[in-house]
């Protein structure tokens, strides 16, 4: 799986996509009924659809190993801020990238059994990222600081060629210094063809993130399509000579 993940990062080339988000949010007190891949209240709560580009670029990371940076965009080619009505999740292009080589020392892994998932037949493997020895953490924004986040999970990998179809996370614990007791996500990943490009990467189709925080429960789906090769234009401007 490691070896799997060393050679999608190789891959991956700057890419960008089109990224369709459904937020939902709702006081925890008015209790939560999930069928499937949609939780309501059946009582008011807010809704709301967005789209965006979603970009995914690769860089050079600290010790000289290969790195992703992943953010939307809307139509002027400008990042969104992160704020209220705005989706609050992202990085889950790079969640696969705990099984790399560079990050593996940095998680505990425990191998589960077997289950046919999504049309695979898979082996199912837990992992959790041990404190103090991941090197790049996750990250949660308030108004005020920025805190570092680990997590817990389960992979569903694809016997046959080591890919990962299905991958779950959870937070390694809750944060109660800013009132955050749960964030889950549920990423499918699956082929995606490049036009141009002669190989087949496996990226992220759905996400459903979920969240318990300060009351409230914040829901977003995240569908990506159209994935494509990234190229940033530049334009050289000669003024004259005063």
């Amino acid at each position: 799986v490691g070896a799997k993940a060393d050679e999608l990062l190789r891959k991956v080339p700057d890419l960008i996509s089109e990224e369709a988000v459904s937020l939902a949010q709702y006081a925890v007190s008015q209790g939560m009924v999930c069928s499937g891949a949609d939780c309501a209240t059946g009582r008011e709560g807010s809704r709301s659809e967005r789209s965006f580009n979603f970009l995914i670029l690769t860089h050079r990371a600290q010790g000289g190993g290969l790195g992703l940076q992943e953010y939307r965009t809307k139509g002027n080619g400008k990042p969104v801020e992160q704020e209220t009505g705005k989706p609050n999740f992202r990085g889950f292009i790079s969640s696969w990238l705990v099984f790399s080589s560079a990050n593996r020392a940095g998680s505990r892994f425990r191998y589960l059994g077997q289950q046919r998932r999504d049309g695979h037949s898979t082996f199912v493997v837990g992992f959790a990222q041990i404190p103090g020895s991941v090197a790049s953490p996750g990250v949660i924004l308030t108004d005020r600081e920025s805190l570092p986040m680990l997590f817990q999970g389960i992979a569903w990998i694809d016997q046959s060629d080591f890919s990962i179809v299905r991958l779950r996370t959870d937070l390694l614990a809750p944060q109660p210094e800013i009132s955050l007791e749960r964030q889950t996500a549920y990423i499918l990943f699956g082929p995606v063809h490049i036009a141009t490009l002669d190989s087949t990467l496996w990226l992220p189709q759905t996400v459903r993130v979920e969240m318990e925080a300060k009351g409230q429960f914040f829901q977003e789906q995240h569908k990506y399509s159209k994935y494509r090769l990234y190229r940033a234009k530049s334009k050289i401007i000669r003024f004259p000579a005063n």
